[in-house]
């Protein structure tokens, strides 16, 4: 789907947070008619000062907002994040805020939907190769949330089409851990140098999820749609922080696996942390999209000082 074909069309982002607000200026900048949904006062202002035509504060999970947003949408995007307080935070943030979601689109609603959950429910330790049919028996408390998330939109598939992004982890202008820790002066980092991450730049989510939506003539498409979105290039953390080392001129942190690190929700379910190279090759045949960053290098360049 091109920017002028885009032009005029509705999106309501729901959890419009850090990839909600810069996807609501992509629609913006396509002259979409942009609705927004944030639990924060003060992303709700920088929205209407985006240029964000309906910017409604509530909390997803609750009906408060129901009868604010239009209904009359072209698009529906779920891209909230986790309101924190542990598993209890993630079962509100994304199990309830999507029963919410489907409450407000009743019986039927003719408009496409995109629910942006993790790669974090895939359990493997391994280093094996992942796709989206791979076993997710296991997984961590967070991801059996996310699973049980997917569950419920798979069974109640209430929109035209329905597409389930399990995305692999997010950096990017205003966002980027490892860099941010590098220029502390940190010594140390927790983590197993061994661990492969795999990453995908906000562009870069951003563009998947425009691909996606850009299927609304596919109809070969199944009524839901799970894909896999990352870089595709996986790395393990110990090349990562010494690469950033390395561009900073500073020396490289000794990275501890018995550290805290406060990731204890995404371990699996023998208290082993995910280890495993994410195929993403489903999105990229079936939708055309391909990352513009694609390896951590591409993407953390322009995030140096």
């Amino acid at each position: 789907m091109t920017q002028h074909h885009l032009q005029g069309k509705r999106i309501a982002i729901l959890g419009a947070g850090w990839l909600g607000t810069h996807l609501a200026g992509q629609a913006i900048n396509h002259g979409m008619h942009v609705s927004t949904l944030t639990r924060n006062p003060a992303t709700s202002e920088k929205l209407y000062d985006l240029g964000v035509h309906q910017p409604i504060t509530a909390q997803l999970h609750e009906a408060t907002w129901h009868n604010k947003l239009l209904r009359e949408q072209d698009f529906v995007v779920n891209c909230v994040s986790s309101a924190g307080g542990g598993i209890k935070g993630y079962r509100l943030s994304y199990l309830e805020g999507n029963r919410s979601i489907l409450a407000w689109a009743g019986s039927k609603h003719p408009a496409s939907f995109v629910y942006t959950g993790s790669t974090s429910v895939y359990p493997q330790v391994d280093g094996q190769i992942v796709d989206e049919t791979t076993s997710t028996e296991g997984a961590s408390e967070s991801g059996q949330v996310l699973l049980e998330t997917e569950r419920l939109i798979r069974e109640n598939s209430l929109f035209a089409r329905n597409t389930i992004l399990r995305l692999g982890g997010l950096y990017g202008p205003g966002r980027h851990y490892l860099l941010d820790r590098l220029k502390e002066g940190v010594k140390e980092i927790p983590g197993s140098g061994d661990s492969l991450l795999n990453l995908l730049h906000l562009d870069d989510a951003c563009s998947a999820i425009w691909a996606t939506l850009s299927q609304d003539g596919n109809d070969s498409r199944k009524p839901v749609e799970i894909f896999n979105v990352t870089d595709g290039n996986p790395s393990t953390k110990a090349n990562i922080v010494e690469w950033l080392a390395e561009q900073l001129g500073c020396p490289t942190p000794l990275l501890n696996p018995n550290a805290q690190s406060g990731r204890s929700l995404i371990r699996n379910s023998k208290g082993k942390a995910p280890n495993r190279r994410i195929d993403n090759r489903k999105i990229r045949i079936e939708c055309g999209w391909a990352p513009t960053h694609l390896t951590h290098r591409d993407g953390y360049r322009d995030l140096l000082p």
